[in-house]
């Protein structure tokens, strides 16, 4: 009896090692290679669902691989699983600067503006000077600046404006002060056009109407200033602020 048993301990043994390596050898390769095939066939979908069995086995510790089946999933405009593949790969600090930008894209196309603002906002943090997440940024707030200028609200206008100067890249420093010289120039050159007619019939609302818009262009001549500080030899800075220099010298 005490052999028998000693016989059947080892059986137990060997079918535990057995279970063992079976195991060890679900490391996910299979999976992940049909996905990586399936990409390049350019089927995403399958892509993307090998990629995620795959990362599921190894506890989404492949930084490549998270940010691929995030790029896959923007493909297939399964926005919320990119935001979750992206969130991610910045976990991992991978790709930092893209990962943010994909998963920005992901929520404007979610149509979620403040999720996307503060997703951008955190990206220029971590990768300073990105032209990427800085144009998709100041292209953001300069859309918004210019549907509020139309719409007669200059408060908004400025106040979107006045964002694009906050960041780091020159260029979009300029536009910003650009349009904000642009707004009040505008604004100034409105008021006149209103009050002129009655410049020598009701002078003392054409005088003062002509005060509001020189305070106006004052105001578009200071914007026009620190844009040209910064591009000296920008030439549509220089054009306007001819144009300002113009009307105050009336």
């Amino acid at each position: 009896m005490r052999k028998i048993m000693l016989l059947f301990v080892g059986v137990m043994l060997s079918l535990g090692l057995f279970a063992q390596e079976g195991a060890a050898e679900n490391t996910g390769a299979a999976e992940k290679n049909a996905g990586n095939a399936a990409y390049k066939a350019k089927n995403y979908q399958e892509a993307f669902d090998n990629w995620v069995a795959y990362l599921n086995i190894v506890d989404n510790k492949d930084n490549a691989c998270v940010y691929n089946t995030a790029v896959v999933a923007t493909r297939l405009k399964n926005y919320d699983a990119a935001v979750k593949y992206y969130d991610l790969a910045i976990e991992g600090r991978y790709k930092l600067a893209s990962s943010y930008l994909g998963k920005a894209t992901a929520l404007r196309a979610q149509k979620k503006t403040a999720e996307m603002l503060a997703t951008l906002e955190a990206g220029m943090k971590a990768s300073p000077g990105n032209m990427k997440l800085e144009t998709m940024y100041a292209t953001h707030f300069l859309k918004e600046g210019q549907t509020f200028q139309k719409a007669g609200n200059e408060a908004k206008a400025a106040e979107n404006y006045l964002k694009i100067t906050e960041l780091t890249t020159k260029s979009f420093k300029v536009q910003g002060f650009l349009s904000l010289a642009g707004l009040y120039f505008n604004d100034g050159a409105q008021i006149l056009q209103e009050v002129t007619p009655v410049a020598n019939t009701d002078k003392a609302k054409y005088d003062a109407g002509k005060a509001q818009a020189k305070e106006l262009f004052q105001k578009a001549k200071g914007y026009a200033t620190e844009a040209q500080s910064l591009e000296p030899a920008n030439e549509d800075v220089k054009a306007m602020v001819t144009q300002i220099d113009t009307e105050l010298a009336k």
